[in-house]
């Protein structure tokens, strides 16, 4: 007859097992670059760029499907294709922004253990719709400006729907990250951070 193990022992057993190769694969990706300093330093770049294409795009969708009672500015004359300008160019830019994001991060994908409680859960649930739609809207714009088009979906509907998703995570992902940005917006000659590792 087989032995049936407590779900506390299983739990400790699996938790010893998985403990050092998670510390191990951290060590083995860790980098100087790869600190909290410079996460902030690069997220506040993608953040700026995600607001400027959520401003503008918002601009161009009031444009082409009109709110009752909005009155949307048409002067200076060249201002739509200013901001469609800067939508396409900033909105471009995002995909190498994000991957040099994601290379710093990396090495906390393999953090034991994932979760600590709710605001962990929830960080984690930010991120990762966070991730997937700033991957998926450049990606369609991309597509979008090529006039290619391999979905059934409406992209103006989805790519506005997704870029309120992305917004939505973002706030939520800065407001639990408030203390970490506080303290590595400045770098400060005395500063050290993420294992003594000093940012330079």
């Amino acid at each position: 007859m087989t032995e049936h193990v407590p779900r506390t022992a299983l739990v400790d057993r699996l938790d010893a097992a998985i403990r050092p190769r998670a510390a191990h694969v951290q060590r083995a990706l860790a980098s100087p670059v790869r600190n909290t300093r410079m996460a902030v330093v690069v997220g506040r770049v993608l953040g700026l760029a995600f607001v400027v294409c959520f401003l503008t795009g918002l601009y161009s969708h009031v444009l082409q499907s009109p709110l009752d009672g909005i009155v949307t500015p048409t002067r200076p004359e060249h201002l739509y294709g200013w901001t469609q300008g800067t939508h396409v160019v900033v909105g471009s830019m995002l995909l190498p922004l994000l991957l040099a994001k994601l290379w710093v991060v990396y090495p906390r994908l393999f953090r034991w253990p994932p979760l600590s409680g709710v605001l962990s859960a929830l960080e984690r649930g930010s991120v990762a719709v966070l991730v997937a739609t700033a991957l998926v809207l450049p990606v369609t714009g991309i597509l979008n400006i090529l006039e290619w088009y391999p979905w059934e979906f409406s992209f103006r509907r989805t790519h506005f729907a997704l870029a309120w998703m992305l917004i939505g995570a973002l706030a939520l992902h800065i407001a639990v990250q408030l203390p970490a940005i506080r303290a590595h917006w400045r770098r400060d000659d005395g500063d050290v951070v993420d294992g003594g590792v000093r940012d330079d």
